[in-house]
């Protein structure tokens, strides 16, 4: 603003001096004087220009804050994602180191094994540790007695069960069969439908095994029927041998869930994961 009056006192001034000397018109005069008036008018607009660019910048000076700071926001934000996605591949990792690892602890594991390997009646999966019985050598066709050369193979199981490598596991028993329909009357009488047959199965094996000395508090029993094949069963009510067994699953103490009805317990014991059909 200064440089403003410093201006319009120097023109003025040459314009006194001008009219001093004589050697102005008074139309020059106002020439000088117009010219004054205009150039003080652009100043003022350059300086009202001047003072919005001010205004601008300090605007994006403060803009510019706060962006900085949401950009540390942001930045935490990925810090904590990031952490938290070493976390996740950590334990993928770990996950991944156990594959292949057995279902059981290693002894108790290696002596189903052992016991298994040596039989045509059992098979043992190390890795979800299920005991599969097949229920053609464990049962006569449509009945729920159990074989007696099948019976010592359930006096070894029960042998396992009752080591210390078994302590603190109990055990599901889980009838299966395949989907031949029950004709023969007498059969039918005994086990209406296939949900009946493999329930009886699975009791059936429960009552051996509490006879040769394993709890039934550690014991519970199940039955699928049909609705759990491991292999398509063939057209037309054509079965499948695969399908009919009786599988055992070793499970922690406790994983085995009762659900308790207002009066009586219900049958529905189950432990947490049960392997869908085919696995």
């Amino acid at each position: 603003m200064k440089s403003v009056v410093c201006l319009g006192v120097l023109f003025f001034g040459f314009s006194a001096m001008a009219l001093s000397g004589g050697c102005a018109s008074k139309a020059e005069l106002d020439r000088c004087v117009r010219r004054n008036a205009l150039a003080q008018e652009r100043i003022e607009g350059l300086l009202a220009a001047q003072e919005e660019e001010r205004k601008r910048l300090e605007q994006c000076q403060q803009e510019l804050e706060l962006v900085s700071k949401k950009g540390g926001y942001w930045q935490e934000q990925m810090d904590a994602l990031q952490r938290t996605l070493a976390e996740k591949n950590a334990l993928i990792d770990q996950l991944t180191a156990q594959l292949g690892q057995t279902a059981l602890p290693p002894e108790l594991s290696n002596a189903l094994a052992d016991w298994a390997k040596d039989s045509d009646l059992v098979t043992y999966d190390e890795k979800t540790g299920i005991v599969r019985f097949k229920s053609d050598l464990l049962f006569n066709k449509g009945e729920d007695t159990v074989q007696a050369d099948a019976q010592g193979q359930l006096e070894k199981l029960s042998g396992i069960m009752n080591t210390p490598a078994a302590e603190g596991f109990d055990i599901l028993i889980v009838g299966h069969t395949d989907d031949l329909p029950i004709l023969k009357p007498e059969t039918r009488a005994k086990h209406p439908t296939n949900w009946h047959l493999s329930a009886h199965r699975a009791i059936a094996v429960e009552k051996i095994l509490a006879q040769v000395g394993l709890a039934e508090t550690r014991q519970a029993v199940m039955g699928f029927g049909e609705f759990r094949p491991l292999e398509a069963n063939a057209p037309n009510k054509g079965g499948n041998p695969k399908n009919r067994r009786v599988e055992i699953y070793i499970v922690p103490a406790g994983q085995i869930r009762i659900s308790t009805g207002p009066t009586t317990p219900v049958a529905t014991a189950i432990p947490e994961t049960i392997p869908a059909a085919g696995q």
